[in-house]
Order: C-alpha cells, then sequence, then structure tokens
C-alpha cells in the first residue's frame, strides 16, 4: 500500500520519482559496473600514463600531455563501446515489457504510459550520464595533478560522448518497442545499425556474381550514416596535430563533431516515434518476436530475403561455382531453397509453433518467391547497365590500369584504355571461359576517378599467354606497352612523383656462403653511383622480369636494395596514390602533408647488369659478400 501512495504522490505527469528512485536502486549493478569500466579506461590510465617515469623520460613535456590526453578522449569516445552500454540500459529499464507478469503489473499502477516512459526512459540515460561525468571530474582531477593541462579536450570529449549516448540510447529504446522477447531486443539492435551496409554487401555481391567484371566492393560513402555503429566507428576518432616546421605537437583533432551534431538531432526523433509506439503498445505482445502486427510480415520478408541471400552467396562460395559462365541459375536455386527454410523459420517464431504450413502462408511464400525472382532477373538481364557501363572520357579526372602494378594512364592515351575496356565486355564469353579453365590469365582493374567525386572500378580476367602479349591488338598487349614505359615503372619502384626525392641514405643486403646476412650501407657517394646504375637498368628494360610477373618469370636475387628518401610531394607510394587519388588531390591534403619521408625497396636479379655492375666496382659484392638467386641461396 506504501508503494501505492509514494506513486501517487508524483507532481508532475510526466515524471516519477518513486519509479526512477526504484530504477536506481534496482539497476544499480549496471551503472556501478558502467562506472567501474570508465574509470579504469579514463582517470585509472591518465593517472598511470601520468605517474610513468618512462613517459616523462622520453616524451617532452607538451606531447606527453597531449599524448595522455588522447588515448583519455579516444577512450571516451568509442562509439562501440558507447552503444553497448546504451543497448544494456535500455534492455534493462524496459526489461518488464518482455514478460506479461510484469507488464501487466507496471500499467495496473496508478501512472500514465506517458509518466511510465519517461520516467524509465530517463533512468536509463541517466545510468550513462552520471558515470560519464563522474569520470570526466576525475580524469580532469588526475591530469592536473600530474601537470597535465591541455584538459579542455576532455570537455569536447565529453560533448561528443554524451551525444552519441543520447542517439545510441534513443535507438535502442526505439528498438525495444518492436518486440516482447528479451532475446530479440539485441539482435534487433545489431541489425539496426549495420542493416544498410549489410544490404550494400549483398547487393554487392550479386553484383559480383552475376554482372561480369562488377567487383564485390563497399563504397557506401555518406550514406552509410544508415549503418550508425558502423559509420560512427570510422568518423569518430581523435589525433596529434603538428607543427610543419618543427615537427612539434600544436594540439588534438576531434573527428566527426558535425556526425554527432547529426545523429543527436536524429535522437529526438527517434524519442518521440518510441513513445508513439509505446503508448499503442498491446500489453499481450509479452513474450512475442514483433510486437505490432503490421510489422509481422515485413520481419517474415526480411528474414527470408536477407537469409536467403546470405546463405546462397556462402553456399555458392563454397562449393566453387562462381566461376561458371552462368551462376545465375544456381543462384536462384538456392536462394528459392533457403528462402523457404528462412521463412517459415521465421513464421515459427512468430507464432511460436512449429505448425505454420497453410495455404494463406503458403501464398504469401510464393508471393516473396516471384518478388526474389525477379529481383535476381533484373540484375542477370543487367537492367541498371552496370556490367555494360563504361564512363566517357569527359566525364573522368584520372584513370588507372592494374594488372601487374597500378599504371596511371596518360590523359591523351584514356580514349585507348576505355576502347580496350569495351573490346573486354564484348569478348565477355571468351574471356569468362578463360577464367573457367583456370589458367592463362590475369585479373586486371579498371579504375576511374571520375570529376564529380565518385570512383568506378572493374575487374576482368584478361589473357595474359605469349600468344595474346604477340597480338598487339590484344588487351593484355597494349596494357603492357604501359607497364613497359620506364617512367610508370620509376613510379612503381620509387614513388607516384619519383622526381621530387631526396634521397637520405641507403643499404644493400648482403649474403656469404655460410648464408650470414649483412646490410651494406651506401655512402653518399656510392648512392648516388647505385642509383644512375638502377636507372639505366629501367631504361633498358632489365627490371621488367622482376617486376612484371605476366611477362616473366625469371628468377630475382634474394638480395635488395633499400632507400630511404624525403618528397615534397603530397604523394609517395603508388600503390597508395591509386587507392586514394582523390584524397591527394585536395588541396587540404597537400597542404597538412608536407615534406614526409619514406622507403622504397629495389628487387634486383641477374639481367640487371647496370646494378651489378656498380655493386662490383664499388667493392660491395666480391668473392665473401655475394649476391644469389632463390634457388642458389636455398641449395
Amino acid at each position: 500500500m506504501k508503494w501505492e501512495v509514494q506513486i501517487m504522490k508524483s507532481k508532475t505527469f510526466f515524471f516519477n520519482r518513486t519509479i526512477f528512485k526504484k530504477n536506481l536502486v534496482h539497476f544499480w549493478p549496471l551503472w556501478a559496473a558502467y562506472f567501474g569500466i570508465l574509470f579504469v579506461m579514463m582517470p585509472f590510465a591518465t593517472w598511470q600514463m601520468g605517474t610513468s617515469q618512462w613517459n616523462r623520460e622520453n616524451y617532452g613535456a607538451t606531447e606527453r600531455m597531449h599524448m595522455i590526453i588522447e588515448n583519455a578522449v579516444q577512450m571516451q569516445i568509442s562509439p562501440f563501446f558507447i552503444f553497448i552500454a546504451a543497448g544494456v540500459m535500455a534492455l534493462a529499464v524496459f526489461s518488464y515489457l518482455y514478460a506479461a507478469k510484469n507488464a501487466n503489473m507496471m500499467h495496473a499502477l496508478p501512472v500514465s504510459r506517458l509518466e511510465l516512459f519517461v520516467t524509465n526512459y530517463l533512468s536509463g540515460l541517466s545510468f550513462l550520464f552520471f558515470p560519464q561525468l563522474i569520470t570526466f571530474f576525475l580524469t580532469i582531477l588526475v591530469a592536473l595533478s600530474n601537470e597535465i593541462t591541455c584538459i579542455q579536450y576532455l570537455f569536447t570529449g565529453l560533448l561528443v560522448q554524451m551525444g552519441l549516448s543520447f542517439f545510441a540510447y534513443s535507438l535502442a529504446v526505439f528498438v525495444a518497442m518492436f518486440t516482447g522477447q528479451i532475446l530479440a531486443m539485441p539482435a534487433y539492435y545489431l541489425v539496426v545499425n549495420y542493416l544498410y551496409v549489410s544490404g550494400m554487401f549483398m547487393v554487392n555481391s550479386i553484383t559480383d556474381l552475376l554482372n561480369y567484371g562488377v567487383e564485390d566492393r563497399l563504397h557506401a560513402g555518406r550514406t552509410a550514416m544508415l549503418s550508425p555503429l558502423y559509420y560512427l566507428s570510422g568518423a569518430i576518432g581523435v589525433e596529434r596535430s603538428y607543427e610543419q616546421e618543427t615537427n612539434t605537437v600544436t594540439g588534438l583533432q576531434i573527428a566527426g563533431l558535425p556526425e554527432v551534431l547529426v545523429y543527436a538531432a536524429a535522437g529526438v526523433f527517434i524519442t518521440v516515434l518510441a513513445y508513439l509506439l509505446y503508448r499503442r503498445r498491446q500489453l499481450e505482445t509479452a513474450g512475442d518476436w514483433i510486437s505490432y502486427r503490421v510489422v509481422k510480415p515485413v520481419f517474415r520478408w526480411g528474414v527470408a530475403f536477407c537469409g536467403s541471400i546470405l546463405l546462397s552467396i556462402m553456399f555458392i562460395s563454397f562449393i566453387q561455382l562462381s566461376h561458371m559462365l552462368n551462376v545465375y541459375p544456381w543462384l536462384l536455386l538456392c536462394v528459392l531453397i533457403f528462402g523457404f527454410l528462412c521463412f517459415f523459420a521465421a513464421e515459427m517464431l512468430l507464432c511460436k509453433s512449429f505448425k505454420v504450413f497453410c495455404k494463406k502462408r503458403f501464398l504469401e511464400w510464393g508471393g516473396f518467391t516471384a518478388a526474389v525472382f525477379l529481383f535476381l532477373t533484373l540484375f542477370q538481364v543487367d537492367l541498371f547497365g552496370m556490367e555494360g557501363y563504361v564512363p566517357k572520357e569527359e566525364e573522368l579526372a584520372a584513370a588507372f590500369i592494374n594488372m601487374d602494378y597500378p599504371v596511371e594512364v596518360p590523359v591523351e592515351d584514356i580514349p585507348t584504355l576505355l576502347a580496350i575496356h569495351e573490346d573486354v565486355i564484348a569478348h565477355k564469353e571468351e574471356y569468362q571461359e578463360l577464367e573457367r579453365e583456370g589458367k592463362g590469365y590475369y585479373y586486371t582493374t579498371f579504375r576511374y576517378y571520375k570529376k564529380d567525386g565518385t570512383r568506378v572500378e572493374r575487374r576482368y580476367p584478361l589473357a595474359v599467354t605469349q600468344e595474346a602479349f604477340a597480338d598487339e591488338t590484344s588487351p593484355a598487349s597494349k596494357i603492357l606497352a604501359w607497364e613497359l614505359d620506364s617512367n610508370n615503372l620509376k613510379r612503381m619502384m620509387f614513388g607516384a612523383d619519383h622526381e621530387k626525392n631526396e634521397y637520405l641514405s641507403g643499404y644493400v643486403e648482403l649474403y656469404n656462403k655460410e648464408q650470414e646476412y649483412r646490410s651494406y650501407m651506401l655512402s653518399e657517394e656510392e648512392l648516388a653511383v647505385v642509383l644512375t646504375a638502377v636507372e639505366k637498368d629501367i631504361e633498358a628494360g632489365n627490371f621488367t622480369p622482376y617486376y612484371l610477373t605476366c611477362f616473366s618469370q625469371e628468377e630475382a636475387y634474394v638480395n635488395g636494395i633499400s632507400l630511404d628518401y624525403y618528397n615534397e610531394s603530397q604523394s609517395i607510394d603508388m600503390w597508395d596514390y591509386y587507392s586514394y587519388y582523390d584524397q591527394y588531390q585536395k588541396k587540404s591534403a597537400k597542404e597538412e602533408r608536407g615534406k614526409v619521408s619514406a622507403a622504397s625497396y629495389i628487387k634486383i636479379g641477374p639481367k640487371c647488369v647496370y646494378t651489378i655492375a656498380a655493386l662490383e666496382e664499388l667493392g660491395i659484392t666480391n668473392d665473401v659478400w655475394m649476391l644469389y638467386t632463390s634457388s642458389e641461396y636455398y641449395k
């Protein structure tokens, strides 16, 4: 009776202090555990690093401070940990919805649903905010006691942490409204956070199987925000910023602040939707996998579609059907079989019974089957134009071809590359047959960076036989001509902007007959001589057997030459330049990177006559320290 009197003493129509206090006492292990974890991750870790004598001796005062705070902020704003904590708190405070007895008891109290929702919602949110605030102040005290004054970043981190917590918790509460099954809520919460990118993965996998040359590559971009945890894991972070001239730490940069604001605003809208769902929720749905009748068909179709596609992709990959000339009938058959199993498995969960085979459900499954058949057929006939797509010359900012290594195709040669691409598409069956036989081909990638900032990539199994290279009209022969170009090979060996390299040092790997190893450090004069010899070998084409694996299989030396250099350009490694071309073109990237250090490793072999002669003339190689091919070395 005392409980009922206290309940009726609520002074507001939307919040009940008694229920809030009961939640605080009942769920104390959760918020206490959360506080304990945050305490270890932030104040305790900051204390350990701050009192470390090693840190004091090996880092300057400024860098030491920023390094310690960087670690604390990184732990503070970790999206993965925040989303897990938010899900646990939401599941706890609304757990009464998942048992009929508890649901009826709570809703029999003399309080409105609005009051119940707001009180429980704020209870779970406080379980997140209070530990965060306490550990924030404790971390500040620990930092100041260890002469760490750049604590302003902890405040920014707190705002990010609370903004993420608010959105993640609101999303978890929203998901909790859709089910009456306590085991289902964590599963749905995980699915919602990765649904969009998972859907993209399935679509990309289907195009990879059904559309010739279309690669299974996930490029979600900004639309990945529809998968919050996936997107935030890559968007949120903290790193030290440096002054370019002196290379000293100037502060910390916390990435993702605009994204946090967007998600926090979305959290308000999601909270309102969650309450509207709660107001319409039927108490009888406690224990059900889905709480709203209108959502049940979506559940059946969603489980059937996602389950059938994923299982079919796994099955086809397992039995290696993906290289067949026509995967479509096999994929369709697998999707129909797995779709049937997943569809009725979902119905069994909804009905909590094995007796689900009825005319109504078979008719619905028939509709699902027709929809899946249409969906796959659209890709098979290339209705979306992905398989036959070749960009137009005027759309392109840059084009790359990668058979043995990435080559940036000159602007004047882009029409030739596009013509090669069209020719490859026209001979689809020929190259697919070559792929099915499993020999005489190399996967070759056509990559285009468009002026609108998007990227197009296609990958084909091109013939790389001697007959193909001898035929001047074949794609492999034309691509090989670019690879044999000495400047392209230099870019591969020394970096995309090798003309700007300032070589600092280098060494040659040497072995004796006892297989003992030594690194011979090159003097400034020796380095200049070796580089000149290497350039002569490049111009003479003597390096091609060791860098063009489809051109020759000649054995290289186990010895190599390592070079260290500075480069004032914004790009270094050719593979890196190939992968992130669009980022390197941004003005901000050029300004921020400045002069950077890099290294190159040069593979040499018996045909590199100028380099070998230079090493002998300099006395670097002799009767004791020699160059060995792989077979000679391991013999």
